[in-house]
């Protein structure tokens, strides 16, 4: 794809914007206003990848296996989803 000369090209990482708690948190309150809740779980589970899963089952007392198991839509607990919200605000 060619740009023209003068095009404004302006850098865009989707990694720096899925950090942003007010993007998680909009995006998380879109889900379920539309009764969506793969969609919940899909945001959480796309920052934990960025922020690092070990680290943030190891820092939330969270076990690995409880980790995957509630990300792969495994209905987690209203428990779980907290500590994962935890997770994403740690």
């Amino acid at each position: 794809m060619k740009l023209k000369k003068d095009a404004k090209v302006i850098e865009y990482s989707p990694s720096q914007e899925l950090l942003d708690e007010t993007f998680i948190a909009k995006a998380v309150w879109e889900c379920l206003k539309n009764n969506d809740s793969e969609g919940v779980i899909e945001i959480i589970e796309t920052h934990l990848e960025i922020v690092n899963k070990m680290k943030a089952s190891e820092k939330n007392e969270l076990s690995r296996s409880t980790l995957y198991h509630a990300l792969k839509g495994k209905n987690p607990t209203i428990k779980t989803l907290a500590k994962l919200v935890n997770c994403c605000a740690a």
